[in-house]
Formats: structure tokens, sequence, C-alpha cells
């Protein structure tokens, strides 16, 4: 605001803004008002962008009255879809007032700018860029005529526009697209918009026409008659279709708008004049009314945990509706919505538990009706309850998550309210609104915690002090524990180092603005500190990415530094030192609210025997890699979660809720060009029990998790088929495993009967593939290979399927079933098995669909080569129990060789299964 004063008082003309508030506003904000006084004071026109944000999101200060305010188009006239439109909120009012290009807009680039490329010149979109062509005109048109106001401006760049095909409204593109030309050779003008009023419901007798003037003004020196013609009708009318504009003079037609003779409903239209004697255009007047249909006031206030009322964004949603709407209240707000029945939730920043905490607080009104009056809506953080979930042995938070579901009854779960929440670590307290119950649908809020031990533990030797510190972005960490002396360094500035020996040290730094994150870490490293521990000067976590530090770097919370900065000085202190980089164990722990949160303490502290154990093994064939995954919870899906950094091969103890069920995804070889991802089902756990999974383990074939979504499946005549390639045989867990598509060579084969009917030398699947009616027989062919220098195991596959599939007569897709095998032969971590050692293999056949495949298994077979697959070995099955059969060979002598497989399942009902897999282990 200032600066606007001061362009005004300078006595500028005409002033470019591209800037907006972050919410909608009807003009009556500070800036807006601001923007008005100046435009009357000084007769400065302000040429202000609309935004960026889409359909009615015109925000301040472009919502002033007084405003040329711009929208943007692209170079063929369309309207830029990011283009900022009207009405104004609350007021209805008429806004943008004009267009101008947009979109793809060359201009010259700044030699001090950090971002946006290199060179002079830089390519962007928005109506920032489409506010500078109006701006310039506007420029050209006080250079024209001096003596002319910024009002006087305003209204002849939007009388001479151009109007735009495509049905745009006065509220999308305001009077049409900056018609510079047109505006310099003009000597007539009209005035730019006729605003006849918003007439809110309900409708009242007193809702009677209203009449305004359409004033032309002519600077020529001759009389020019004009024919006035009306787009839009509804509630409008002219008062004149003919009109004679004196020279230097003025000429007024009434135009009226009339509430009751239109239904309700948004009304807009333009009054064009034309020249009478060459029937060329001359101005452009826009006009509107909105008549409002049946709506409510909807009242909401929000309220922080003080008790004081709070600002923040809130979502609110209409039962039936796609997409909700998001708007920033402060104390207070009303919207005028339809009848209906509506979710209102928001995420508020709080106050934390302790002075140098913070929080967030998930507030939730599930259920609220709106009909035949007013309805309010309060979110008071003040009633809202602190989440607590502990493990039982010390942990850090690795992941926390709100995530809250409302469906509306005989309504399509497609159309359900959701919303989730993966809190960021700068928040240190959760806190939930409880609810009440739905009466007209179904509510569920989940919490979710993945906690593993700190990355960065510090503590005094004996234990007695244990410090909360959170490893900063770019940060070192390896595994190693230190017991180290403690300097302190100010505020970490290379020039704080002067008297501070600090090499082999922990450096503790108090946090300031003056200093960058970076700076701080390269003028530790640069003194050869061991550890750098910044004391946040805020309230919460610090959380900042420190440039690539090669020391770890953590911060402590502002009241918890205090001590160790005292320790520091003094000079006399150690500090133990424990750095975690793969967590050997984690918690991954959930809470379910079904119907509604209660009022009550929110509190969840199991003990280990209140949880399920699993012992996962990670296996790498191919030596250590960097790897990632997450155990997804499924309450509600999908889910919202991040990968963890891992480090294969390794085993981890991984304690879960039970009961919960739960969906793993984990990825090898993040690090290069062919990561190898493998999937889960989804699996549940008993309490109380213990389980082994085995992640990557030998043998790998093609199999199919029914986490894909796609199925082996068919609806009416068409098939599809979907088999992951690389997937590690476990029955517990039906793992789905694929490396990059297209990027290792993979052919699937389709036959029905003899004959082939679809052939992908790309990949292992068949989308929507026409296959003949009824029940036939079918054969798959899947043959895939990967490099050795990368996997070493499992490098090439070939498999077959033969199946029966009838035509279905359903809505949609039904899976089938397909015969598979899964391998269970015990390995080291890398797939190796004992050289010369007697093996004990079972082999198990399964369905890929979780269902049954019909009839009885008649026969399995297996054979074993040490040459990959040039000769093969007879083993010997025998059927034992759970519907394995097992067998025994005994390994080649040979170190460093590899074991491959050759196995087939059949059933006496046309199912079958051949998998030939090469280097399906190796040999220690």
């Amino acid at each position: 605001m200032a600066g606007m004063q001061w362009a005004a008082e300078s006595g500028a003309d005409v002033v470019n803004m591209s800037l907006g508030d972050s919410y909608p506003t009807d003009g009556s904000d500070p800036m807006s008002q601001t923007v008005d006084a100046l435009s009357a004071q000084y007769g400065t026109l302000f040429v202000i962008a609309a935004g960026n944000s889409g359909p009615e999101s015109i925000s301040a200060p472009g919502a002033a009255a007084s405003a040329l305010t711009v929208a943007a188009t692209d170079k063929q006239d369309r309207l830029a879809s990011f283009s900022s439109t009207g009405p104004l909120t609350h007021s209805g009012g008429m806004k943008p007032d004009i267009a101008a290009p947009g979109v793809d807009i060359t201009s010259a680039r700044s030699s001090r700018m950090t971002d946006g490329g290199e060179g002079s010149y830089r390519t962007i979109s928005g109506t920032s860029m489409a506010t500078p062509h109006v701006a310039g005109a506007a420029a050209i048109l006080a250079q024209q005529h001096p003596d002319w106001t910024g009002a006087q401006l305003k209204e002849h760049l939007m009388s001479t526009a151009k109007g735009l095909d495509g049905g745009y409204s006065p509220y999308e593109v305001g009077t049409g697209r900056l018609d510079v030309a047109a505006a310099v050779r003009a000597t007539v003008r009209g005035t730019g918009s006729l605003f006849f009023g918003n007439y809110t419901w309900p409708h009242e007798p007193s809702d009677v026409a209203v009449t305004k003037d359409l004033t032309f003004t002519n600077t020529g020196s001759t009389d020019v008659t004009l024919n006035l013609s009306l787009s839009g009708g509804g509630p409008f009318t002219l008062g004149a279709t003919k009109v004679t504009v004196p020279a230097s003079g003025t000429a007024a037609v009434a135009v009226t708008g009339d509430p009751g003779a239109a239904p309700a409903g948004r009304h807009v239209g333009y009054v064009s004049a034309t020249d009478a004697a060459t029937g060329q255009p001359v101005t452009r007047t826009s006009v509107a009314l909105l008549e409002e249909d049946e709506r409510y006031d909807l009242n909401i206030k929000l309220v922080g945990r003080d008790g004081r009322p709070a600002a923040g964004w809130v979502g609110v949603n209409l039962a039936g509706d796609v997409w909700p709407w998001s708007l920033y209240v402060d104390g207070s707000t009303t919207m005028r919505m339809a009848p209906g029945t509506y979710t209102v939730a928001g995420y508020l920043d709080v106050a934390g538990e302790k002075a140098d905490r913070s929080g967030l607080a998930v507030l939730v009104a599930p259920e609220t009706v709106l009909k035949g009056g007013s309805a309010d809506v309060v979110l008071d953080a003040s009633r809202a309850r602190l989440l607590q979930t502990e493990a039982p042995e010390r942990t850090e938070d690795r992941q926390r998550k709100v995530d809250f579901n409302v469906h509306y009854k005989g309504l399509d779960p497609y159309l359900d309210y959701r919303s989730a929440y993966v809190l960021p670590p700068m928040y240190d307290d959760v806190y939930v609104s409880p609810t009440e119950p739905m009466k007209q649908g179904e509510f569920m809020l989940t919490t979710r915690w993945r906690k593993g031990e700190p990355q960065l533990g510090l503590s005094t030797p004996d234990g007695r002090l244990r410090l909360d510190a959170l490893v900063q972005a770019g940060s070192a960490l390896g595994t190693a524990t230190d017991r180290l002396d403690l300097v302190h360094a100010g505020n970490g500035a290379a020039a704080a180092y002067g008297k501070v020996k600090a090499k082999g040290k922990v450096v503790v730094v108090d946090r300031s603005d003056e200093v960058a994150p970076q700076e701080r870490a390269e003028a530790a490293v640069a003194a050869g500190a061991k550890a750098l521990i910044v004391v946040n000067d805020g309230v919460g976590s610090l959380s900042e990415y420190v440039g690539e530090s090669v020391i770890p770097v953590a911060s402590v919370h502002r009241d918890a530094g205090k001590a160790l900065v005292s320790m520091a000085r003094s000079g006399k202190d150690k500090l133990t030192v424990k750095q975690t980089r793969y967590t050997p164990f984690v918690y991954d722990l959930t809470r379910d609210y079904p119907g509604r949160v209660p009022d009550r303490a929110l509190v969840y502290r199991p003990s280990k025997g209140d949880l399920a154990r699993i012992d996962a093994r990670y296996y790498s064939a191919a030596g250590g890699r960097a790897a990632e995954g997450y155990r997804s919870d499924f309450t509600l899906s999908p889910s919202f979660n991040l990968p963890e950094i891992e480090w294969h091969p390794g085993t981890r103890t991984e304690w879960v809720t039970p009961g919960q069920v739960w969906r793993e995804f984990h990825t090898q070889g993040v690090d290069g060009t062919l990561p190898w991802s493998m999937v889960s089902g989804d699996n549940t756990y008993a309490k109380g029990s213990t389980t082994r999974l085995d992640w990557f383990a030998p043998a790998t074939r093609p199999g199919q998790s029914e986490s894909f979504g796609v199925y082996n499946s068919r609806w009416q005549n068409y098939m599809t088929w979907n088999v992951q390639a690389w997937a590690s045989a476990s029955d517990r867990m039906r793992l789905g495993g694929y490396l990059p598509w297209g990027e290792t060579p993979s052919r699937l084969q389709m036959f029905q009967g003899d004959r082939l009917i679809h052939d992908n030398r790309v990949s292992g699947d068949m989308q929507w593939q026409e296959v003949p009616a009824g029940k036939l027989p079918y054969r798959a062919v899947l043959d895939a290979e990967r490099p050795g220098d990368v996997f070493r195991l499992s490098t090439r596959t070939h498999t077959e399927w033969t199946f029966m599939s009838d035509t279905v007569d359903s809505d949609s897709f039904e899976p089938f079933s397909v015969l598979n095998l899964d391998y269970e032969l015990e390995s080291d971590l890398h797939g190796d098995l004992k050289a010369g050692g007697k093996q004990q293999i079972a082999l198990k056949p399964v369905s890929m669909d979780l269902g049954t495949v019909p009839g009885t298994v008649a026969a399995v077979a297996l054979e074993v080569s040490y040459d990959d697959g040039a000769t093969w070995q007879k083993v010997s099955l025998a059927k034992g129990a759970g519907g394995s059969w097992t067998g025994s060979f005994t390994a080649d002598r040979k170190p460093g060789g590899f074991v491959s497989l050759r196995a087939s399942a059949a059933t006496d009902s046309g199912y079958s299964v051949k998998n030939e897999i090469i280097r399906a282990y190796g040999l220690r």
C-alpha cells in the first residue's frame, strides 16, 4: 500500500500491479480500498492482474472497483485456464474488466534473476504477463489525452476492447480482449460495465427493475450516430436502439435490468454500438445481474486452542459435488450455499504442549444440514484432543498421518469427502477435534504413526539427559556411536569460530536469520567439526536444507537446547552421538475411529505383546543396494505415505498394529537405472503373532499381486492379462515385482487354442483383447530377461500357462483363475545355497487371483541345471501337507555357480503352469 501511495503521489498516470492476496474478496479489504481512495484522490489508473487461481477467485487488490483488472488469453483469443474469474465474492460485482495476451509471453529477463533459466529472455504465462500489455496501452492513451483521468482511460480501453468468440462471459474476460489500435483511433467511448445487482434468496416484491444510464462520450469534432444491440437478453432491455452522440459531448441511453423478468441464475450480456454510417463496431459495454437461487447462510467460525478467533484455510464440501470449496477464514465468515448436507474441515496451526512446541489441530464437522434457514459450524481447536501414540521403547517419529473419510448415504463412494495429511516434521503435537455421529452417512478417521530408532541420538554419557534431534535435509548420516566434546560457536557463522577449537567435536550453534543454513554447515565442516547441532530460535521443530553436508547436522528445540548451549559453553561436558542411517526396527501403529472421534483422551500406548511382530528379511543377490520402501495402512483407500530409505540385504524387526489391513512395497536399486519394485497384496497380522516375511527372495518368476488393481480378468468377450515378470515367490504376501517398462527384453504371446491372438513384444500385459465367445482353452507364454551384472539371479525366465475362460456376463471385468508355482528353498540373504550341500525344496501350486484353480493338481515336476539350462537333472517330488510338493537334491560342488529350475504343475481340468528360471539361485 505504501508503494501504491508513493506512485500516486509521485504523479504516475498508470501503475502496473502484478500481485494478489491469497483468498477472494468483494473489494472491501484494506488493499482494494486503498486503490479506490488513491484513484479518486490522484486520478491514477491502477492496472492490476486478475490472478491465476481459476473460477471465482479474484482477490485484493484486483477486486477494487476503480482498478482496471486484467484477465489472460492465449494467442487464439481463448481464455487461459488459470485466469481468475468473477463474480466477486459476496457482492457478485463485475470483474475482470478486460483481457490481454498472457500465455507463453516472451519478455526480457533480468540478469539479477536466480531462477527462470538463462539468457536475456524468458517465456512464461500468467495474468501478470497480460497486465503490462494493458498498462502500456493505458500509457499510450494517457500520452494521447494528457487531460484524461484514470477512470476515463479505463472506460475507453474497456469500451474499445474486441469481443471474443466462444461464449465468454463478462465475469471471465470483461468487455473483451484489449485492442490498442482501436483505442487509439476511437473518438467515442461508452460506459465500461453496468451491474444491476445481486438479488439474494428469498426474493422479495421489493426486487424491482433497476434502470441505469449507458453514457457515450464523443471527443471528436463531428456527431456520431450509433446503432445499439443487446446480447444476452433475459432481464435486460434497451431504452433505445439508436443514439446520436454530439461532437465534444455526451449522450445517454437507459438500460434496464429486471430481476423479475428472468429465472434465478447469473445473467450477463453485452451492449454493442456500431457506427450507423459504416457498420463498424465502436463500443462494448458489459452488463450483469445476479438472481440467487435458493441459498442460505452457512456461518463458519474458527477458534484456536486458546479459545480466541483464529485464521486458516477451511474446506467445505457439499454432498454430491465432485470438488469442494477452499476458503481462508479469518475468525469467521459466511457462505451463501444451496440446500444440502455439508462437511466442513480445516487444519489449523496451533500452539503445542510446551512453549517451544508447535501444533496442528485437525478440525472436522462431518455433517451440517442446510435446509430452510441458516446453519452454524464452529471448528473449535480449544476442544481438540492431543493424539498420543507411543511405542514401547525409545523411538522417533518417521511419519505421521491423520486421514478421514465422509460417506454420504445414498451416494456413490466416488463422491465421498476424503482428506489425508502426512504431517511435516516441523509440527510437534497433533490434535483432533471430537465429532458428532452422522445421521445420514458414515464417518471414519484413522491415525498412523511410523516410528523407528532416532537417526541421531544425543545423550550425556550417563544417560540422564536425552535430547530429541531432527536430522536436517542434506545432512550426512552414517552408522556409528561416538563420545565427543562440546563447543559453542555463537550463530554458526565462519567468524564465530575465531576462538573456538571445533576440530573433532560437536559444535552447538544458535539459529539466526543472519546465517543461512548451508553457510552454518559449511563453517562447521571447515572448522573440523564432527557434528553440528542447531538450537532453534523459534517455536516448533527446525527443518532446513543445509546443502550436501559431509557431517551430521541436526536441530533441537529452543528451550531444550538451552541446556545443551550451557554444556557447550562450559567446555567440560561430553555428548554421546549415535548415528543410525538405517533403523533396525520400526513400529507401524494405527488407530481407527469409526463413526465419530470421541471426546476423551486419544492415547495409544501398546506393549509389544499388544502388537504383531514381523521378522523381515530383505534379500539382495547382487550385493549391497540402496533401497526404499514402506508399509501402508488401508483402512481407507488409497493410502497416503512416503517411501523411506533402506539398505538391502538386511534384516529388521517390525511391529505392527494387529487386525489392520497392510500393503507393502519395496524397491531395490533406487540409485540406478533399473530399480526393481516389489508390491505385496493385502495382509493382516494377529495380536501376539510372529511372522517371517521375505522380500526379493529367490526364486524370482512371474507372479501377480492384487495390489495392482488390474487382474487376469474378463468382461463379456474381452480379456485382460496382467502378470508382473519379476515377482518373488511368497504365498504369504502374494508379491508382484516389476522393472521399468520397456527397459529389459520381455514378450507376451497369448493363444486361443493354437491361434495367436495377441503378441506384446515390449511387456507382459494384454489389455482389452477381444476373444471368441464361450468357454475355450487359452495359453499364455511370457519370456523375460534382465542383465546379470545388475541382478545376478533370475536373469532369464520362460513361463507358460494354460487355462480356461468363458464369456462373463457382468458390468465389469471379473478375475479368472490361473495356476502358478511358489518356491520355498532356504538360502542366505544373497540368494546363495551351499555348494555340495543337500537342499530341501518345496513347490506349491497356487492361484494368482486369490481364488481356487478348478480341478485337482495331478502332477508336479522339477528339474535342476548347473549349466544355465544346457542339461537338466530330475528331482523327485512327493505330495506333502498343505498342498506342497517336496523334494531334495544335492547342489553342484563348485562355488560361484548357479542353480536353474525347470518346474511344472497341472490339474485334471486343463490348467497348468511351466516355469524355467535360469540362475534361480547362486552357489557359495
